[in-house]
């Protein structure tokens, strides 16, 4: 069985995933106390980190296909 997210356990791999993510949905550099705090966030338990990584690449979804 695999673990949903399980590539999301090293804080490092997550923090690059999460900030390029949003980044890219910003369509601007992250400010540093924005990194700061996605760099917390991303040693957060992999499945937490996970679930709020596929809510935002969900609603950039949504924004880039005009729902929002």
């Amino acid at each position: 069985m695999v673990i949903k997210y399980e590539e999301l356990n090293d804080e490092e791999y997550a923090f690059r995933k999460f900030k390029a993510l949003l980044e890219e949905q910003l369509g601007r550099d992250l400010t540093k106390i924005e990194a700061r705090k996605i760099r917390w966030l991303s040693g957060w338990e992999n499945e937490t980190v996970g679930v709020f990584f596929d809510l935002i690449h969900e609603v950039a979804g949504k924004k880039n296909e005009g729902g929002l």
